[in-house]
């Protein structure tokens, strides 16, 4: 019941903004490209995630919301697991465009083909105006039910980490080694993961894992990013096989600083770009101002979907106030000369005062004898 109250909560709030809008219908779009980057505005006002190609929710002032999908035979599995009840064939979708009076308004553009874009105009005889911000503004702090479903992920995160530095030995690949870790997240009750595996005495980056053997004194970067209920959050690691030279603990250490660093400019009603500014502080003060820019790194954190990416990505130039109930990661990953790219990185919710990390693994490198 608590999660039916959540959903029909959004319907009412997606309603009332539509009115302040002047807006009688809106549609809803999702490719089924699910991506921890992005927002995905069907599965926040539904609870469903779609596997595409093409899903449409249809939103109308005074009538309840329908869902469109294709193929035909996730239906039922849609009408399981959405909040929607009334769920048709995408094909339907098409009919009921002439049908619809009044302005348009259309959140999920940027993932929508053009061919489909032009239809939809055509039909409608109007441009759908682009109205993400109505459901991106009232998602951007995350609610109970979302809190508490990024928690149950950031359990399983910490176990997936737990799995790479249990599992790590010479002679496997990297993607056996991803495959463990996800297989123990998966079996936890992980829909989803974006993991990146790299083992190296000198990582240049993070990457897709490949078939290269892990050996003795590798460093293994670890990029572990479990959803739980349409929700991810992520976790950054970094595990040394055998004893791990002077150079690579010193340098690590800056990472620690960093996070440090990062995670006190984390304060509620701060700019996003004071943790980034932090973070490039300890890099700088250690003489790595340079590097403190791509390809050495990419940013210094960002918002996590497919809930709201708010505040997006921890940058210099990002003025993002951080609110209570924003999460977003903390990553001072870096490329160093002397060490190769080194990872470190938590989950964290934006409190009344601060942010605070979901996750409990610890900062320290992880030394695997």
């Amino acid at each position: 019941m608590e999660e039916r109250e959540e959903f029909q909560r959004r319907l009412q709030c997606v309603r009332q903004s539509m009115r302040e809008k002047g807006l009688q219908n809106l549609l809803v779009y999702d490719s089924g490209r699910h991506n921890f980057l992005r927002m995905n505005y069907v599965a926040y006002l539904t609870d469903f995630i779609s596997v595409g190609p093409e899903t449409m929710l249809l939103m109308r002032l005074e009538e309840e919301p329908v869902l469109y999908l294709a193929p035909v035979w996730d239906i039922a599995r849609a009408r399981e697991e959405s909040h929607v009840s009334d769920v048709r064939p995408f094909k339907e979708f098409y009919a009921c465009l002439p049908n619809l009076a009044g302005s348009v308004g259309l959140a999920g553009r940027e993932a929508i083909n053009i061919d489909l874009h032009e239809t939809i105009a055509k039909s409608l005889h109007q441009r759908p105006v682009n109205a993400r911000e109505i459901i991106e503004n009232m998602a951007r702090c995350k609610s109970p039910l979302e809190l508490e479903r990024m928690r149950r992920a950031a359990a399983i995160a910490d176990a997936g980490v737990k799995a790479l530095q249990d599992e790590a030995r010479p002679g496997l690949k990297e993607y056996e080694l991803a495959a463990i870790v996800e297989y123990r997240m998966r079996s936890l009750g992980a829909e989803d993961n974006f993991g990146m595996v790299v083992a190296n005495p000198h990582n240049q980056a993070l990457h897709p894992p490949t078939n290269r053997l892990v050996a003795p004194g590798d460093i293994i970067i670890g990029e572990i990013t479990p959803c739980v209920g349409g929700l991810f959050v992520q976790i950054c690691r970094t595990v040394v096989l055998g004893e791990p030279k002077p150079v690579l603990r010193e340098k690590y250490a800056i990472l620690h600083k960093a996070m440090e660093l990062g995670l006190a400019a984390a304060q509620t009603g701060a700019p996003a770009s004071a943790v980034a500014k932090a973070i490039n502080g300890a890099f700088i003060e250690n003489g790595y101002e340079s590097y403190c820019r791509p390809p050495f790194m990419r940013v210094r954190g960002h918002g996590l979907g497919c809930g709201s990416f708010a505040p997006g990505s921890l940058e210099d130039e990002n003025s993002t106030q951080l609110e209570q109930g924003m999460t977003f990661i903390i990553h001072p990953n870096q490329y160093l000369p002397e060490t190769g790219y080194l990872t470190l990185g938590d989950t964290m919710v934006m409190t009344q005062d601060r942010a605070e990390s979901l996750m409990e693994s610890s900062w320290d490198i992880y030394i695997k004898d």
